[in-house]
């Protein structure tokens, strides 16, 4: 031991002369820029990156640079959007935007960041305009915005009153407030349980009969009861995601709340009669037909805007949430394997 420790020392003395110092790096924490708040401008600046990243994305047939732009369901629709058009044989859509009314809560910088806007959009040509009810997010600040939800206005509904104060911000809602007549976070529920059972249920106490929700309940009774002979049964179901929810406060003292619902149709058809299930059209891009046989579930992502009113004191008006804006489309066909 003696000896070993003896080489150690003698090798190391004798060559301090010629040892290079190394730089060593600084241990010191190194201080990042702080988290830019959202502001009005900084919500223009992202709206305007999306518009025209996503143009060039569609200009070019560019799948994975608009996905880029897009997160949650507005990513699954984009997607599908792409593969449908593909399929068709046609040129992928494109859209022209006009200037945006933007609704930015003023939220801590640190924490996810998001924002509303609402803004007239149509064809490249100017046809087929439309309202559009946009949901921009940001998951952290360090990552770029993405628009998650995208949503058409009713015709016959008029943009939405979005409460903002003398600064220019709009006032955000918690997703449990209990100041509405549904706190937003139930909102996307109750809508899915009129859709799947139908104004007999308690929740048509709280949301308006329509089309988007006991129409969806009335449309899928017909499909689901099977053609005579045809041995054909459809069962629909209708469920809250896991998406982001924006909600908002209106000038009314209500709130408007975007959020986005699944919808899963599973066809199965009487082994016993001849021939397959049928395919839907809009369908048809996400499976292979010579798959398809006794069985096939198609999936369904839609986004919506609902005005939700505020809770009545005891024994005021019967105001209920109503749907004022609707979207989406298809997402998967798949032959369920159990």
């Amino acid at each position: 031991m003696a000896l070993a420790l003896a080489g150690v020392a003698g090798c190391s003395s004798g060559s301090r002369d010629k040892a290079r110092t190394t730089p060593v790096a600084d241990s010191s924490p190194v201080s990042s820029p702080p988290p830019e708040p959202v502001t009005p401008q900084v919500a223009d600046k992202a709206f305007r990156s999306f518009v025209t990243n996503d143009d060039v994305a569609r200009a070019s047939g560019d799948e994975r640079l608009a996905l880029w732009w897009t997160s949650e369901g507005q990513s699954q629709l984009t997607a599908a959007s792409f593969r449908q058009a593909v399929a068709a044989g046609d040129p992928i859509p494109r859209y022209r935007y006009g200037t945006p009314s933007l609704y930015v809560p003023h939220l801590k910088p640190e924490g996810i960041q998001w924002f509303v806007t609402v803004v007239r959009r149509s064809a490249p040509d100017g046809k087929d305009p439309k309202t559009m009810i946009m949901g921009f997010v940001r998951s952290k600040p360090t990552m770029r915005w993405r628009l998650s939800l995208a949503t058409t206005l009713d015709k016959k509904e008029k943009p939405p009153k979005i409460a903002v104060d003398a600064d220019g911000y709009a006032k955000p809602l918690a997703t449990f407030d209990t100041g509405l007549l549904i706190p937003p976070r139930v909102v996307p529920s109750i809508q899915a349980t009129l859709a799947e059972e139908g104004p007999g249920n308690v929740a048509a106490k709280v949301m308006e009969a329509g089309k988007h929700t006991t129409g969806y309940y009335t449309s899928d009774q017909k499909a689901t009861k099977p053609k005579k002979g045809s041995g054909l049964h459809i069962n629909t179901v209708y469920g809250a995601t896991a998406f982001p929810i924006f909600p908002l406060a209106t000038t009314d003292g209500g709130g408007i709340v975007l959020y986005a619902l699944s919808r899963d149709a599973i066809s199965i058809k009487n082994k016993k009669k001849p021939g397959r299930v049928p395919i839907p059209k809009a369908a048809a891009p996400f499976i292979e037909a010579r798959r398809v046989h006794s069985e096939l579930d198609v999936t369904q992502t839609l986004q919506f805007a609902t005005l939700v009113p505020a809770k009545p004191a005891k024994g005021d008006g019967e105001d209920k949430a109503t749907i004022i804006a609707a979207d989406g489309g298809t997402i998967k066909a798949a032959v369920p394997t159990t």
